[in-house]
């Protein structure tokens, strides 16, 4: 296997990279199923609040007790928000300390 100079650091950058986007994907997560359900929702003519259920007939089968918890769930994103923001710091301190390191050592090319 060849060695690139530089490999190492694109690898570095790909785990970066992609601890990133499953730090936002966490943090948004509860959007996905809020999403969802008012997709289904308005795709069957359906009501859809946080207030309480109403009846939605998909397929002869009442789902309106399922959407409503879909929707509700996107107030998960009370936790999730603070939770990826700690995170994304955390992240960005993580960054910093590793770059700032490997900036300092001395290369023995």
């Amino acid at each position: 296997m060849i060695d690139f100079p530089g490999g190492s650091r694109h690898r570095l950058a790909w785990r970066y990279g992609l601890a990133l986007v499953a730090i936002t994907f966490f943090a948004f997560l509860p959007l996905l199923s809020l999403f969802a359900a008012s997709l289904v929702a308005s795709a069957n003519s359906c009501t859809l609040d946080e207030g309480n259920p109403h009846p939605c007939l998909i397929l002869s089968s009442d789902a309106g007790q399922t959407l409503y918890n879909m929707a509700v769930g996107g107030w998960l994103m009370i936790f999730t928000l603070p939770i990826g923001a700690g995170l994304f710091v955390l992240w960005l301190l993580v960054l910093v300390v590793h770059s700032w390191r490997r900036r300092k050592r001395p290369s023995f090319d």
